[in-house]
């Protein structure tokens, strides 16, 4: 059976999952840069687009306001 931790895991694999699809049907495709394209986290990237579920959540938010607002998509942060 799992525990509390193990379900944490799941539902936040299943998140990034489905918001790196989400991305993935956009026409303009994210491409993985070895860092974090939300907050610029490098740690143990390599070919993910995001460090974790949330910087994957504020990112969609953020660009979802930008579209919204007609503004032009954000370039990937670097530290």
């Amino acid at each position: 059976m799992a525990d509390e931790a193990d379900l944490a895991f799941d539902s936040e694999q299943r998140h990034l999952t489905d918001a790196l699809a989400a991305q993935r049907g956009r026409s303009s495709v994210l491409r993985a840069i070895g860092s974090c394209h939300n907050c610029g986290n490098s740690d143990g990237i390599e070919d993910r687009l995001f460090c974790d579920t949330d910087c994957a959540a504020d990112w969609e938010y953020e660009d979802a306001l930008r579209r919204r607002l007609g503004l032009p998509a954000a370039p990937a942060v670097h530290h």
